[in-house]
């Protein structure tokens, strides 16, 4: 049994629950890497790392998450190594770290970024998928173009209906490869 240090009453708190959230809409955001995962690419044949990111601003859409940011880090397609490592300097840069060894070292700090819907896919069941929330441009403080947060005017249609909530999350992975990074005592549930 564990004491939670004074009684708890749920009564007291609003527990109003969406069925679907949705992606967050096109815009800029201030974004901090939460979770972190080096794993195997699909092939078996390169290294990728997975990030799951959490809004910091737009004040509105704070904590809503953005999954499956991946970087290629080690390809076996020159070319899609070369594009990931494009990528994943980007990210560096916007955080403002020169050399990274352990992910976790990018958890938790701020960066600004340009977010938008990606195209419609279709899963493994055959359903079709509306577009998932993708960095599409990073701001790099050292050129002093850094934007303020905010939505975009213009959205694009809803592409399909939401699919159940766990349908359009990844498949499930090994545990043998992957090597998972959380966030290790460090504000998992504070602000700045």
């Amino acid at each position: 049994m564990a004491q939670l240090g004074q009684r708890f009453n749920a009564q007291d708190h609003d527990t109003t629950q969406r069925d679907y959230a949705g992606e967050v809409p096109n815009g800029i955001y201030l974004l901090e890497i939460e979770i972190s995962e080096v794993k195997q690419t699909s092939t078996g044949t390169g290294t990728l790392l997975a990030t799951t990111l959490s809004v910091i601003e737009p004040a509105e859409f704070k904590g809503r998450k953005i999954f499956n940011n991946n970087y290629n880090l080690e390809n076996a397609n020159p070319q899609a190594q070369e594009i990931g490592q494009k990528q994943f300097a980007s990210l560096c840069r916007a955080i403002g770290v020169d050399s990274v060894e352990d992910s976790e070292e990018l958890h938790f700090r701020a960066f600004t970024a340009k977010v938008a819907r990606g195209k419609p896919s279709v899963g493994r069941d055959g359903k079709q998928y509306p577009g998932r929330a993708e960095i599409r441009r990073y701001y790099f403080p050292d050129e002093g173009n850094v934007p303020a947060p905010e939505i975009d005017a213009n959205q694009p249609p809803e592409d399909a209906p939401p699919a159940p909530a766990n349908d359009n999350r990844p498949a499930s992975r090994a545990p043998a490869q992957q090597q998972e990074s959380k966030p290790a005592g460090r504000r998992p549930w504070g602000s700045k």
